[in-house]
């Protein structure tokens, strides 16, 4: 058993018992939308849903929990659920009109080709890939989100470049990966201040790709710091140096995150704007905590000194230990949600103070995150991971996904509990990133493989790292 690194022992209960309450609250709700063609959003003043339909931004969100609960349970139930509401997004694949398409269709149809490998899903994804693409200038360099003013384009849309990058490589075209790769390095240049610190909103001229100007739209003033503009910072440097290994967008990951846990209150939940006039009679925002938490736990696992390492782990754990208290906790109150004291909009004075569906899915991921972390902390810390396989057991299909932090040599292998080899899943040289493979219980030469206890060994250059499988026919 591996010891759990500082403060990752206390929080082992708390978000056990925070992942259980999302199970109950989430099998509430999906009897109380009881239809996949509708979405929640936010809770109303009497605790249920606001409900939405599957072209608003936060559509892909609440698919997404339910996938993230498959992960969690491997219960063929949360499948269906998630199938159902999954299904019922394909038609925004192919919605050119809002960068957004990103989070309505890698949220629902990427957690899904990640959890069951079925090719459709797949296709999807490389579907909203390019309604995205479309949205692309090479004038500006960056992806267009929204569509008034000039070019706009929001810290938000940093998130967004994940479809591209992970269309770009799994069929799609490879000059998503370059879009994707110049609008990072513009938001580095033009979102963020010298402090860390981030804009909101940049506008460009479309005709030269000149800044035009600089706002932060859902913060208190064009130069505070909107609080979930840097969660969203936090999170999507991190990914993107995860997708690229360049070093330029680690160093950006590290600046946000910097500025994010430096500027925290003590409850380690940030007020909806760093800068907000009345602080401390201002309102937290749940939902830019969650998201940072996500970011912050894979940040831990790619930066290479241990320092590091241990301050935006231990910053994740702070955060995650408030949100699973009672103060953020929605058990034992009337909101249908998870998290309480989510902020939407606080200037327009929409959804503030309410659970949101965003908030939750990222809570539930930082918690799966931390999870990963606390039960397998030497892989994880050295970049290098072999996912729990799902399902487990399985009697037709089980898929693994497996992560390398630099380029390597990689293969994995099932092999047998005498060590004699079964099948080869994957070999061959890896770009940094993530990556899945799936086995469907057969030899290599195809015929069945018995019932019985197998290993799925992951090797990375030197790295090693070994899961343990149960084939039921």
């Amino acid at each position: 058993m591996l010891a759990l690194p500082l403060r990752a022992a206390p929080l082992v209960v708390p978000a056990d018992h925070a992942l259980q309450f999302a199970e109950q609250q989430l099998t509430a709700t999906v009897s109380e939308v009881n239809d996949p063609t509708r979405f929640p959003r936010s809770t109303l003043s009497d605790g249920s849903w606001r409900i939405e339909d599957s072209g608003a931004w936060t559509s892909g969100f609440f698919p997404g929990c339910l996938w993230l609960m498959f992960q969690r349970t491997s219960g063929s139930t949360w499948r269906t659920w998630a199938s159902s509401w999954t299904a019922q997004m394909e038609g925004e694949k192919n919605d050119t009109s809002s960068h957004d398409v990103g989070f309505k269709i890698f949220c629902s149809f990427g957690n899904g080709y990640r959890l069951t490998f079925d090719p459709a899903y797949r296709d999807v994804v490389i579907a909203g890939a390019r309604s995205l693409a479309t949205r692309y200038s090479p004038i500006v360099g960056c992806t267009r989100s929204w569509n008034n003013r000039h070019f706009p384009v929001i810290i938000d849309n940093i998130m967004n470049l994940e479809i591209l990058f992970w269309a770009a490589r799994h069929g799609g075209d490879p000059a998503w990966y370059d879009m994707a790769v110049s609008h990072a390095l513009k938001t580095r240049q033009n979102h963020v201040r010298a402090d860390g610190s981030t804009y909101h909103l940049v506008d460009y001229d479309p005709n030269t790709g000149a800044v035009l100007g600089k706002e932060t739209v859902q913060g208190y003033s064009t130069e505070s710091t909107w609080a979930r503009g840097q969660a969203w910072a936090v999170y999507g440097f991190t990914m993107t140096y995860r997708e690229t290994g360049d070093a330029r967008f680690l160093d950006t990951a590290r600046q946000v995150a910097d500025y994010f846990i430096d500027h925290l209150p003590t409850d380690h939940v940030p007020y909806w704007d760093f800068e907000a006039p009345n602080i401390p009679n201002e309102k937290k925002d749940s939902s830019a905590a969650a998201i940072a938490a996500s970011g912050l736990l894979e940040l831990s696992t790619l930066v290479t000194d241990g320092a590091s390492r241990t301050r935006y782990r231990e910053a994740a754990f702070q955060v995650l230990e408030s949100l699973c208290s009672p103060a953020y906790l929605a058990e034992g109150t009337t909101s249908s949600g998870i998290l309480l004291h989510g902020v939407g909009n606080k200037p327009a004075n929409t959804e503030v103070d309410v659970s949101l569906i965003y908030g939750d899915y990222y809570f539930i991921e930082a918690l799966l995150r931390y999870v990963t972390l606390a039960t397998d902390v030497a892989p994880a810390l050295e970049g290098y991971l072999l996912e729990p396989p799902l399902p487990n057991p399985f009697d037709s299909g089980m898929h693994v996904g497996f992560q390398v932090p630099r380029a390597c040599h990689v293969e994995v292998s099932i092999v047998d509990v005498r060590g004699a080899g079964i099948r080869t899943l994957a070999r061959g040289e890896y770009s940094p990133g993530r990556y899945g493979v799936t086995w469907n219980g057969a030899r290599r030469d195809g015929t069945p493989a018995p019932s019985g206890t197998y290993f799925c060994v992951f090797r990375a250059g030197s790295f090693h790292q070994t899961r343990k499988i149960r084939l039921i026919r």
